[in-house]
């Protein structure tokens, strides 16, 4: 059993998370185009987490995988517009550029994401040591872009810079937990893994292309669309370096 190790990774996985959460929050001031700019990264990011991570993860599983997503999708709009009937995104927020709705639901599905890595870290580990380092390399890489991007819709929510701190805190924690998890019951599969995964998912796609996007796409900078697209390429960078 490599349990030490497998924490041990876990635990520098989150610090990288907290890393970038801290970079975002150390900026004392951010102007709306800066933080549309990070918001339309973050959109792109999350999308691409959702249909090029989670979901063919869950589908490895379960072939029920795309009920779990739309629902996941539902959800998120029931709290939006039948729960909140008068809701309009950026008007009822006042000050606030996001709803809360929008930042609790990425923040939910960035935990769900980190804590199944914190389970692929430590599974890793039980399988085989050389593949529990292939997956700690392949989770830690994305961790700096997920601090900044989870601290960007949560400071643009709330306007506190602590909000965007501690929601790194708690992703970190969620993979530590998830590793925990592994190791209590030493199993290398969940059977709520596909649910889980596929019910973020959707949470995801209905954050990324029905609350972010359609504001960055009403920016009266030109260019300003085209920042979701580095979101998607910053997780395909991220991604091919495991390959390589």
């Amino acid at each position: 059993m490599h349990f030490p190790l497998a924490l041990l990774l876990s635990v520098v996985s989150g610090l990288v998370l907290v890393l970038g959460g801290w970079m975002f929050a150390a900026k004392k001031t951010w102007n709306e185009e800066h933080l549309d700019v990070f918001i339309a990264i973050g959109a792109g990011y999350i999308l691409a987490v959702a249909l090029l991570d989670m979901i063919p993860e869950s589908l490895k599983v379960s072939s029920s995988t795309m009920l779990f997503v739309i629902g996941g999708y539902l959800i998120v709009h029931l709290f939006e517009h039948v729960f909140t009937p008068h809701f309009h995104f950026g008007e009822e927020t006042h000050e606030h550029l996001v709803s809360h709705v929008v930042s609790a639901s990425a923040l939910i599905g960035l935990a769900v994401h980190n804590f199944f890595s914190g389970v692929a870290i430590g599974s890793g580990m039980i399988a085989d040591l050389s593949v529990g380092w292939v997956i700690f390399l392949g989770t830690v890489l994305h961790k700096l872009p997920e601090g900044f991007t989870i601290s960007s819709i949560m400071f643009v929510s709330h306007q506190r810079r602590r909000y965007a701190i501690f929601s790194t805190i708690a992703l970190a924690l969620a993979s530590v937990v998830g590793t925990l998890m592994v190791y209590v019951f030493e199993m290398k599969s969940w059977g709520i893994k596909d649910a889980a995964l596929g019910l973020s998912a959707g949470t995801f796609i209905h954050v990324a292309t029905t609350d972010l996007i359609p504001r960055i796409n009403d920016s009266h900078k030109r260019w300003m669309p085209m920042m979701i697209f580095v979101g998607v390429a910053l997780f395909l960078l991220t991604q091919g370096f495991l390959h390589i």
